[in-house]
């Protein structure tokens, strides 16, 4: 198989080494909040009973908090299943997605694993270079991953510039906002993606708890409109 394995860091300390900080995973330091451990206390209990599959309450939650339709979110095993089951579902064999230099390595293992071929667009300065992008479109371009801000570089694209990005794209093009890192930007000119993705119909926005502490929770999170919803949950089962 001609699909380059994602090889993951090392979950365990060494021999030795009582605290370990995977600086690589980007795993929060500061551990995941009070509030959390002991909201995961009073759940331990009811180990033994099937969650809901509809993760309503986790949806109702998230909807609440930034002002959002519960019926436009789907919560997934990390945000990574959703970038894989938007792939699985989007891309066939002939078709092609694409994603910058720096981006997230597992872009690429969703793509080919659904038989299209990734398309590697280089940077500007370690940054997502738009007008590269659009250029780079073809009548085979089915899918534009765009993580924003992006991991390792630490670039973010302004988001005039991301609405330039989506205008220039065909209406048969599906744009995804990778925003996992959304909360560690500060700039007036950023936005990880929600308004775009609650009024176009070719853009989602997917998010996850990892990056605010909870990473072994494996709590991911996919924002967009309700046919691209349907056909996910149609997918996963």
């Amino acid at each position: 198989m001609a699909i380059d394995a994602y090889v993951p860091g090392k979950s365990t300390a060494p021999a030795g080494v009582a605290k370990v900080y995977k600086l690589s995973s980007n795993e929060n330091p500061l551990g995941p909040s009070p509030k959390a451990i002991e909201a995961a206390r009073e759940v331990a209990g009811k180990l033994d009973i099937y969650p809901d599959g509809t993760a309503r309450r986790l949806r109702e939650a998230i909807a609440e908090v930034h002002g959002l339709n519960a019926q436009n979110i789907i919560c997934s095993n990390g945000s990574d299943e959703i970038l894989g089951l938007l792939a699985q579902t989007y891309l066939a064999p002939g078709d092609e997605a694409m994603f910058t230099e720096h981006a997230f390595m597992v872009y690429k293992i969703y793509i080919q694993s659904a038989g299209a071929t990734p398309v590697v667009v280089k940077e500007t300065d370690e940054r997502a270079d738009i007008d590269a992008m659009l250029a780079a479109v073809t009548p085979r371009t089915k899918i534009v991953f765009l993580a924003n801000p992006n991991n390792p570089t630490g670039t973010y694209v302004p988001f005039q510039e991301v609405r330039r990005l989506h205008a220039g794209l065909p209406k048969n093009v599906l744009l995804v906002l990778d925003a996992a890192y959304a909360e560690y930007v500060r700039r007036n000119d950023y936005e990880a993606g929600i308004e775009l993705a609650g009024s176009a119909e070719n853009v989602v926005m997917t998010r996850t708890f990892s990056k605010i502490g909870l990473g072994g929770a494996r709590i991911g999170w996919m924002y967009g409109p309700m046919h691209i919803v349907d056909a996910i949950n149609r997918v996963r089962g």
